[in-house]
Parts: structure tokens; C-alpha cells; sequence
């Protein structure tokens, strides 16, 4: 994304600070040798500052802070961000996630005082952050690295979008808005409603858009009942979407503001598997503040997926893929570029470089060899398959499985014998990751409700 416009202010001439660490700086240049001046870098023009800022928030937003905090000259030449980390989508943190803690550690409990831990998909560093915040708010999502948050006390529904680096806060309608829109739930009680609004958050999905103007506009498929909406903040009610979306034989994942999924219908006793796409509201009339959703567009059939069988929508190397088992022995899997997919091109991708993908509710991926060495590159980590020596059923302990995609063969992600009670190596704790189950407190006891296509997890895994 090229630099902003400069600003009023802006000069070409050398700023020299006079700050400590720019005297130590400015004491280190020298004469490059061919009588030339080697220009300090505590001098460099604001505008040349600014260039190199954007070119490191580009790597990673705690990357810029730290370049951000190199002198006070640095810091006057750069945006802060915070009071800008939702409304320009520059300094969303992407590639960070919560970290669950296991133990039910889930965020905002006692013994955490407060702090949450954060870790880097693609540089692997952790970092902790006091955020009170979950004292009374739950986690519904992660978009872009920021948080959706729901506000669960006094039986309150607000939603809330919540940049965890910054302290940024955007605030939307309470989700009961919605049933409100529904003739079924519009005379029923307050708790029945509640109860009801349980049903919403398993499998929910959201999307962020940031329009020219700053405003913030969030879009939610509900995967569990098959409805999306939206609203932009500030708004007093959330709006339904006209009607249904298909059921997704995945669970729905957001991606450059749209949300896909992959459903199927039979025709001619033949199913027909297609991928779909939600893209973001947009102006009911040109110029008009009021948003609507497009109805949802099919971008491709696929009749290979027909076949498959346990597939998940991952991102990976900015792009979306699809993975699965190709049949259902449950020896190998396939990995597919959606964008392959689209353009009819079914040839499987055997080499996903250094980088490592974890199924499960959602899926993620980590790059293996910056900050992760105990997880293989080149590899699927997943608990779908289940040993041969123990009982198939709902409770069944499945293996938490690492799938080589160069040699096609699997190894133990975790000791098969005595599963520990709760995560104790770095590929466990990302893998817990991967379930809203062990986000938050209210989802963590109470897993009664689940959308079909999720994969209960181990009950060892993460508690």
C-alpha cells in the first residue's frame, strides 16, 4: 500500500533530535572512507522516516512500534497508532493470535490478573498484555487480529471489536437486536431469548470492512442458523440478511473482508459441491449511508470435493486453500488453491514451504522456522483420525496427528500414551487455538451446542 500524503508540516531539510539515543546514534556516523559523509540516522529527513516506517508496518505492527520508539525525532515523523488501529486497516494486527493459557485459564480469569497472552503466527514471539476488559466480555471471533468481543454481563448482548496492541474500541448494537427482526422470537421472554442467542455464537464468522471515511462496518455469518448481518459502529440495531445462507460443509472463514464457505445440493441423484462467497455491504443507493447485503454468489462447482471427506478453508501465503481427506480411508491429505478452483485447475499442492497448518474450528497457519521449531514445515497438524485400538465414538480420544505433505506419512504430534491434562508443548497450546471451546469461560464449560461440521475435540485437550 503506497505511503499516505504528506502532511501540513512536512519539511525535506535534516531534523537533527537531540535526544540521548539520537547523540549516541549521531556519535557512531562517520566518514564512509571516500570522503563522503555517512548521514546519521538519528538525522534522516521526516518524510524518508515515514517511507521506512510504513515499509516495517507492512512485516508486522510491533515491529513499527519498536521503530516508533528508536528516538522522539522517529516518533514525531510516524503515525501513532494508537486512536487509529481499527479505523485504518494498516495497523490491524493480522498475524496475532490469542494464546489460550489451558489449565481453564480462559481470559479474564482471577488468576491471570488481567493479562492476556498474544503470539506471532509468523514470527512466533509472545508477548503479554493487560486487558481488563475480559473482567466481563467473552470472545466471539478473531478478524484481522482484532477481538470480537461480547458483553456478557447483566444479561447484556453488546458487541464490541476491540484492537488488543492499542486499546481500540469500536462499539455495535446488542446482538438481541436481531431476534427482534424474527416474527418466531419477537413475544417471547428475555431469557427465552437468550437462550436462544446461545444458538448464534457457535460457529459465527465475522468479516471487517473500513470505508474511506473511517467507518467501521462488521458482517457475521451465523453458521449454526444459517443467517448473516450486519452493522456499522454506532448503529442502534444489527440488520438480518434478506435470506438464508447455504449450510456450509465447513466451517465459514473471512477473508479480505467476505466470508466463504462450501456447501452442496443434489441433482440428478448426484451431489454438487460448490464454494460460495458473502462480500461486504454495500450502499443500498449510490451515496447512501444505508448498507444491504448481496445475495450470496457461487464462485465455483467442485466436484472433487464431493468426495472428500473432513475438509477445512484455511489461509495460507495470503490466499485461501482447501484441504481434506480425499476419501474416506483417512491415509492422506490434499491441499487445493481455491484460487485453483475457481479457474477450474484441480492439481493439488504438494509444497507449502515453510509453512505448518492446524485444523479445527478454525484453522491457522504458522510459519514453522521463525519461532517454531518443534513444529514441522511442510505439514497439517490435525486430531481427525481416530487409532485403531480404541472404540470409535463421540468421546474417543483422536490422536493429535502431524501430516508431512512432502513423504505422505504421519507422526505423533503428542505422546500417544498418558495424554496430559492440559497443553505442555507449543504445538498443543497453538492446536487448542483452533477451538472456541477453550477461548473463553462461558463456551468453555457449556459445550452443549455445536455446529455439525466441528470436530469435538479431545477431553483432554486444552483443560
Amino acid at each position: 500500500m503506497p505511503p499516505p500524503p504528506r502532511r501540513e508540516g512536512d519539511r525535506d531539510a535534516t531534523i537533527t533530535c537531540n535526544c540521548s539515543k539520537c547523540r549516541r546514534l549521531a556519535r557512531d556516523g562517520s566518514d564512509g572512507g571516500d570522503g563522503e559523509e555517512v548521514r546519521p540516522w538519528a538525522s534522516l529527513a521526516e518524510d524518508l522516516v515515514e517511507l521506512i516506517g510504513w515499509r516495517v508496518l507492512a512485516g508486522d505492527l510491533l515491529d513499527y512500534v519498536r521503530f516508533r520508539a528508536v528516538c522522539s525525532h522517529w516518533t514525531k515523523s510516524t503515525l501513532r497508532p494508537r486512536g487509529r488501529g481499527i479505523v485504518d486497516p494498516r495497523f490491524h494486527p493480522r498475524r496475532w493470535m490469542m494464546l489460550p493459557e489451558g489449565h481453564g485459564l480462559y481470559p479474564g480469569h482471577p488468576n491471570l490478573g488481567g493479562y492476556v497472552r498474544f503470539f506471532s503466527l509468523s514470527t512466533g514471539r509472545f508477548v503479554r498484555i493487560h486487558l481488563p476488559l475480559f473482567d466481563d466480555h467473552i470472545v466471539l471471533d478473531s478478524v484481522d487480529g482484532l477481538l470480537l468481543l461480547l458483553l456478557h454481563r447483566d444479561h447484556g448482548t453488546t458487541i464490541r471489536l476491540l484492537h488488543p496492541f492499542t486499546g481500540d474500541i469500536a462499539e455495535f448494537p446488542p446482538l438481541s437486536s436481531l431476534l427482534q427482526q424474527m416474527e418466531r422470537y419477537r413475544y417471547m421472554s428475555e431469557d427465552c431469548k437468550l437462550r436462544e442467542l446461545r444458538l448464534y455464537l457457535w460457529g459465527l464468522c465475522a468479516a471487517v470492512t473500513v470505508g474511506v471515511a473511517g467507518t467501521i462496518t462488521l458482517m457475521i455469518a451465523f453458521g449454526t442458523r444459517h443467517r448473516a448481518a450486519h452493522a456499522t459502529a454506532g448503529d442502534q440495531r444489527w440488520t438480518l440478511s434478506a435470506s438464508k445462507i447455504p449450510i456450509s460443509l465447513v466451517p465459514p472463514i473471512s477473508f479480505q473482508g467476505k466470508v466463504f464457505g462450501v456447501s452442496s445440493k443434489w441433482s440428478r441423484d448426484e451431489p454438487i459441491v460448490s464454494i460460495w462467497q458473502i462480500d461486504p455491504p454495500t450502499p443500498i443507493v449510490e451515496g447512501s449511508h444505508l448498507l444491504s447485503l448481496q445475495p450470496v454468489q457461487i464462485i465455483a462447482d467442485c466436484p472433487v470435493v464431493s468426495s472428500m471427506t473432513r475438509v477445512n478453508l484455511v489461509e495460507c501465503s495470503s490466499e485461501l486453500m482447501l484441504v481434506g481427506f480425499p476419501d474416506t480411508s483417512y491415509t492422506e491429505l490434499v491441499v487445493y488453491s481455491l484460487a485453483d478452483l475457481i479457474r477450474g485447475r484441480v492439481i493439488p499442492i504438494t509444497d507449502i514451504g515453510e509453512h505448518a497448518l492446524f485444523l479445527g474450528d478454525r484453522s491457522l497457519c504458522v510459519s514453522s522456522n521463525k519461532g517454531f521449531p518443534s513444529v514441522p514445515g511442510n505439514s497439517i497438524t490435525c486430531n481427525y483420525r481416530i487409532p485403531h485400538d480404541r472404540q470409535v465414538g463421540i468421546c474417543c480420544q483422536r490422536l493429535i496427528e502431524h501430516y508431512h505433505l512432502g513423504s505422505g506419512a504421519w507422526s505423533l504430534a503428542i505422546p500417544k500414551d498418558n495424554p496430559p491434562a492440559s497443553p505442555y508443548t507449543l504445538v498443543h497450546h497453538i492446536f487448542t487455538c483452533c477451538f472456541h471451546s477453550h477461548w473463553n469461560k462461558a463456551l468453555m464449560f457449556n459445550r452443549a451446542i455445536r455446529p455439525d461440521w466441528s470436530v469435538k475435540p479431545n477431553m483432554w485437550i486444552g483443560e
